[in-house]
């Protein structure tokens, strides 16, 4: 986004101009597949107006004094622009054909912010997995360690973002590719000096870092589930091996596809298994709200369903299920 700001233009900014070409001949370019584009467009809004009465449940039963709970808003907030350009938009230009040429400028911005949020939500499921890992590890310190650790997750996470999205190569649509390249594909003729340019290092460590670290925090935290849940409250651990086997098996494959995006353009079909992964990623953690977290699930019951049940769900009357219950994304 610096670019931007500093060269005024998306045209000026080098190897980013669209002008030796007539916008018309820009959308030849593309390939229309609202075979793709009408459901990811239909599944982003329906999560965006899921994640409004999660977050409200989470205020008005309290759970936002945890500390979990907080990084949970936060990553909900992140997860919501995440969707708007995971799902809607892309599902628009998907509709449209379009590739970045057809709106330079939107694009760009788009491309930013998509950037920066997918790197946010890296960071902050990180802090959450290593915030339960506290929680249930460390019980005897958990006061004094989980509250200031969570803060500080917090900020950093927010500062990362502003980093990626200010500092580093945005990611460009085409719907040739059904994805966010760092290319824009915007150039004559491809170069290397223009290669460099567009490559973004950042991206790629991020992804290759968070991989690694989820990967070593998911055997650690079902480890200590397990040992934890022994004996009592299986349906809870068997809930939140679940939830770990989700968020871990679409974040990784989304890191995965676009740290090989930038090398080589995989087949279609799984340039489509990237884009939805990429969409559900963002969307899983509404999913999983309501529908493994008992406190969460039961009051959404209540505000969509106007049931005044007062029934405690199976798994959370002893103390042990009420501590692994509070998991990861949960």
């Amino acid at each position: 986004m610096n670019r931007l700001i500093h060269y005024g233009s998306t045209d000026a900014i080098p190897f980013y101009n669209c002008s030796w070409k007539p916008e018309s001949e820009w959308w030849q370019n593309g390939v229309q597949r609202p075979w793709l584009g009408y459901p990811i467009t239909t599944f982003g809004i329906f999560i965006e107006l899921l994640y409004i009465p999660i977050v409200w449940i989470i205020f008005k039963t309290k759970l936002i004094r945890h500390t979990c709970y907080k990084i949970i808003v936060l990553l909900a907030a992140t997860d919501m622009c995440a969707i708007s350009c995971s799902c809607i938009i892309t599902g628009i230009l998907l509709i449209q054909g379009a590739v970045f040429c057809a709106y330079p400028t939107f694009i760009y911005i788009c491309g930013g912010i998509a950037l920066c949020t997918w790197c946010g939500a890296c960071a902050i499921t990180l802090s959450l997995f290593l915030n339960r890992i506290v929680s249930i590890g460390f019980r005897d310190y958990a006061d004094v360690i989980e509250k200031p650790m969570g803060y500080i997750s917090m900020v950093l996470s927010v500062v990362y973002m502003f980093y990626i999205s200010f500092f580093t190569t945005p990611a460009c649509f085409n719907s040739l590719i059904m994805a966010w390249p760092s290319d824009p594909l915007s150039e004559k003729e491809p170069s290397k000096e223009a290669s460099i340019f567009y490559r973004n290092d950042s991206q790629a460590w991020n992804n290759w870092i968070f991989i690694t670290c989820m990967l070593f925090m998911f055997t650690i935290y079902c480890g200590l589930v397990n040992k934890l849940a022994r004996g009592q409250n299986s349906k809870a651990s068997r809930a939140i091996f679940i939830q770990c086997c989700i968020i871990c098996f679409f974040n990784s494959c989304t890191a995965i596809f676009y740290n090989v995006l930038a090398f080589i353009t995989p087949s279609p079909a799984i340039l489509v298994f990237g884009q939805l992964c990429w969409s559900i990623n963002h969307g899983c953690p509404a999913l999983i709200y309501v529908t493994l977290n008992d406190t969460i699930r039961r009051e959404f019951k209540k505000l969509i369903f106007r049931s005044s049940t007062n029934k405690i769900e199976e798994g959370t009357s002893s103390a042990a299920g009420k501590t692994i219950t509070a998991v990861s994304k949960i």
